[in-house]
C-alpha cells in the first residue's frame, strides 16, 4: 500500500504545485507560496511516524517544493539586473522557509 501512497502524494504535490503557478500570475511568488508551505508541512511530518514520513515527507513535499525552481528564478532575476531581488528573494525564502518548518514542528 506504500508504494500506491508515494505515488498519490507526488502527483498531489506536483498537481498543487503547477495549480499554484498556473494562477498566480508571478511564478517566483509561486515557488516562494509552495516552498513555505511545503517547509512548514515537514515541519509537522517531523513528529509523524515513519510511513507518513517517507509518504508525506519525500513523496508529496518533494513534489510540492523545488529548490531547482528556485535557484532558476534568482539567476533569471540576477541575469535580467534584478540583483537586489534575486539576493532578496533568496533571502526570504530561506527564511519564511526556516520559520514554517519551525511553526510546523512547534505545532505538533
Amino acid at each position: 500500500m506504500t508504494p500506491v501512497l508515494f505515488v498519490v502524494a507526488a502527483a498531489t504535490g506536483t498537481f498543487v504545485r503547477w495549480q499554484m503557478w498556473h494562477h498566480s500570475g508571478n511564478r517566483p511568488a509561486g515557488t516562494l507560496i509552495v516552498n513555505v508551505i511545503g517547509a512548514f508541512i515537514l515541519g509537522v511530518l517531523t513528529a509523524a511516524g515513519d510511513r507518513s514520513q517517507a509518504v508525506g515527507g519525500v513523496a508529496g513535499m518533494g513534489a510540492l517544493t523545488t529548490f531547482s525552481a528556485l535557484v532558476a528564478e534568482m539567476l533569471d532575476l540576477w541575469s535580467t539586473g534584478r540583483r537586489l531581488h534575486a539576493v532578496a528573494y533568496g533571502m526570504l525564502t530561506f527564511v519564511l522557509g526556516v520559520g514554517a518548518a519551525w511553526i510546523g514542528i512547534a505545532s505538533t
